[in-house]
Parts: C-alpha cells; sequence; structure tokens
C-alpha cells in the first residue's frame, strides 16, 4: 500500500472510505476501512474489480468478506513467506558453493591424470612411482570432495523435503478457514475455476447453507460457544460432501456446498440429508452442562448456468436461500421455486 496523497485528497478518500462502510453498515475498523480507502483510491485493480463483482450481484458486504479481501488482495506477502524463501536462497547457495568446488577439483584432478598420462607416454625413463603418486594423491583428494558434495546433497534433500512440507501446509492454511476446517472462498474460486477450464459447460450445484437465527444465539450464549457450535455443525455438513464436492465457509454463519456433476433432484436431496443431519444434533454448554437449544438450517439449491458469472450464480443461490427462509426455515429450497 503505496499512498501519494495530498492533504486534500487523503481527506476527501478517507470520507468516501467512510461512506462505503456506512452504506453496507460496516465498522470503521482498521481492517474494513484499509479495503474501503484502497477500493476508493483505485490502485488496486484486482481488489476493485472484485468488489464491482460483488456489487454487481449484490452480494451482502460484511466483516468475514471485507477480511477476505484484506487477505487476498492487500496483505501480499507473509513473514512465513518470506521465511521460506530466505531459507531456498539459502540451500541453493551452498548447493552452488559446493557445486562449484566439487568442479574446480574434478577439473584439476583430469589435468592432473592428464599430465601424468603424457609423461609416462612421452618420457619411458621417468620416475612412473613417483608419478603414480600424485595420480593417486589427486583421487583421493576427488574422493573427498565428492563425499563432501553427496553429504551436501543429502542435506540440502532433507531441507528440501522439510521445506516442501511446510509449504504444503502454508498452501493448505491459505485455502482453509481456521476455524472450521472448511474450505475458503480463494480455494473455491481456485477449484471452480480449475473445473470450468476442464469443461466450459461443466454442471455444478451449489447448496447455501445458513444456520437459522444463530446471531441471536451469539447474543444469548457468546461467541465462544457459537464458534464451538460453528464448528461442528462444518464438520457434519462436511461429512455427507463427497470427496468430489467442496464444502466451503462462505460467511460467518453462511456455509457452501459445490458438487460438480450433479443435477439438481440430486443436490435437492444430498441437501435435505444435509438438514436432517444438523437438526439430530444435540449440545450441551461446557460450563452450565445444561442443554443448548437445537440449532437448525435452511438451505438453497441451484444449478450454475454457462451465461451467468460466477457471482451472479452465487447471488442466485443466496436468493434461493431466502426463499427456504422466508418459508419458515429449517427446510430446502431450490431453484425451481423462485
Amino acid at each position: 500500500m503505496m499512498y501519494q496523497d495530498s492533504i486534500d485528497q487523503a481527506g476527501e478518500k478517507a470520507a468516501l472510505a467512510m461512506a462505503f462502510l456506512q452504506r453496507h453498515r460496516l465498522a470503521a475498523h482498521p481492517v474494513n476501512f484499509t479495503v474501503a480507502y484502497e477500493y476508493i483510491s483505485g490502485v488496486n485493480a484486482a481488489l476493485c474489480q472484485t468488489i464491482e463483482q460483488k456489487l454487481t450481484a449484490r452480494i451482502a458486504f460484511d466483516d468475514f468478506v471485507m477480511v477476505e479481501l484484506y487477505s487476498n488482495f492487500i496483505v501480499t506477502t507473509s513473514k512465513e513467506n518470506e521465511q521460506l524463501v530466505t531459507r531456498v536462497n539459502q540451500i541453493v547457495t551452498k548447493l552452488s558453493g559446493t557445486a562449484d568446488l566439487a568442479s574446480e577439483a574434478i577439473a584439476e584432478y583430469v589435468e592432473i591424470l592428464d599430465q601424468g598420462m603424457q609423461a609416462l607416454n612421452a618420457e619411458p625413463t621417468v620416475d612412473a612411482k613417483a608419478t603414480l603418486h600424485l595420480m593417486m594423491d589427486a583421487t583421493i583428494e576427488l574422493r573427498s570432495s565428492q563425499e563432501k558434495l553427496r553429504d551436501q546433497l543429502q542435506h540440502s534433500a532433507e531441507q528440501s523435503q522439510i521445506l516442501r512440507t511446510e509449504l504444503d501446509q502454508l498452501k493448505k492454511s491459505r485455502q482453509v478457514d481456521a476455524l472450521t476446517g472448511l474450505y475458503n472462498r480463494l480455494s473455491m474460486q481456485e477449484h471452480v475455476d480449475d473445473w470450468l477450464t476442464q469443461d466450459p459447460q461443466r454442471r455444478i450445484a451449489a447448496i447455501a447453507v445458513d444456520l437459522d437465527h444463530f446471531r441471536q444465539f451469539n447474543h444469548d450464549y457468546g461467541f465462544s460457544i457459537g464458534d464451538v457450535i460453528l464448528s461442528k455443525v462444518a464438520k457434519k455438513i462436511s461429512a455427507y460432501v463427497q470427496e468430489s464436492g467442496l464444502p466451503v465457509r462462505a460467511g460467518g454463519e453462511e456455509f457452501l456446498i459445490l458438487l460438480p456433476d450433479v443435477d439438481l433432484r440430486t443436490a435437492s436431496e444430498i441437501a435435505e440429508q444435509v438438514r436432517r443431519g444438523v437438526e439430530k444434533l444435540r449440545f450441551v454448554s461446557s460450563r452450565s452442562k445444561k442443554a443448548l437449544p437445537k440449532i437448525t438450517i435452511s438451505l438453497g439449491v441451484t444449478l450454475y448456468q454457462s451465461e451467468e458469472n460466477w457471482h451472479q450464480f452465487l447471488a442466485r443461490t443466496s436468493q434461493v436461500l431466502t426463499v427456504a427462509k422466508r418459508r419458515g426455515r429449517n427446510q430446502v429450497a431450490t431453484e425451481a421455486m423462485l
């Protein structure tokens, strides 16, 4: 984030950023304000395009969405990434230095062998024993340098494996929601892009899931208990998704299940299974040992249409979810009800 605004320019942009936050009923804390200011400034093309797409699709902005925008488009590097890059550079530098020394040793060895062979062939009276001793000493020295190279290569291979594991973990943490263990929106977009690259006409069903009256639950019992509930509901949702499907945390208490190569009827049946599974969950407060209210969910099921962009599809899925809520909650609605 590099700004060269004058005081007047910064003041004007700050006012517009505040207006953006107020319009979307967002608190003016640092993350939200930074995203809004960056959007108003117009210097971050990727961020601006994503926000415009969400506005066009009438997707609601909340703290969850703003944090995601901040993480994806503003915080471009992390301490973990910098540490990994530094360690990779160290390994490469060590390997390069060791390889250079080994290369020099081989060149010297070959030169000594050539000189010795030439001396033995050209002058029969030359001291063959001394020449052979020189060649043997050179061989021993080369062997020592090659053993050092082997040890360094083995050590570098071990370090590379550790780095590979850390990179996999970092990639996973970038793709997974920390609280629920489900995929996040960034990972969802990457999966969708892969699916549609393979087949632009691919059939993709979406099931939008929302916990009924969960904001009131958080108000009554606190966010700590609410987070535990969210985590357990997410686990139950994930249990009904096959390996080819994608369970996503789409918002505070909102989830999304993406199912490639699934028709509307099958997706609706899966949605009903998820609804029943969550309805059967029972929760007890670890503090008071008293039973907590039953948690239910509303679900909306749609099929992706190739003529719409992904944000429009998600907005339509949210509309179907709203139908389920208006019909009394704790039920499944499909796009046929629109």
